[in-house]
């Protein structure tokens, strides 16, 4: 009898502390991606490499506004996947945020168009405000 009264406590203390460390390392490996809500701007299917390479050399000078555009370079943590349209679609955003998030700021030709859907993946951070 003495042996279930002290494995009880035990066992409730062993629940209880896996259940803490489990959430603890949940909490702790949700991307700040999962943190966002509201609209994005990425680059639609209408727009040619060369058009949203136009976009991403445009964002990223003095003209656009110079945005921070080194997360999409190697090493970087948007720079997966490597392609022109993942690329432009991060600099486009960036763009679109700093300037008040209007249809016409996601314009680029008629390249880009807006989400509702937030495109950030793993370490890769789409902001929205």
């Amino acid at each position: 009898m003495v042996t279930k009264t002290i494995s009880l406590p035990l066992t409730l203390f062993f629940f209880l502390l896996v259940s803490t460390v489990s959430v603890n390392a949940t909490l702790r490996n949700l991307s700040r991606a999962a943190e966002n809500k509201g609209v994005w701007c990425i680059a639609n299917d209408k727009g040619t490499d060369k058009q949203l390479q136009a976009n991403i050399d445009w964002v990223c000078s003095d003209e656009g506004g110079f945005r921070d555009c080194g997360a999409i370079n190697p090493g970087g943590p948007c720079f997966e996947p490597n392609t022109v349209r993942d690329h432009a679609s991060f600099a486009m955003n960036l763009y679109y945020q700093n300037l008040g998030a209007t249809k016409a700021q996601c314009n680029f030709h008629n390249t880009g168009v807006e989400v509702y859907i937030d495109p950030s993946h793993g370490s890769c951070v789409f902001v929205s405000y």
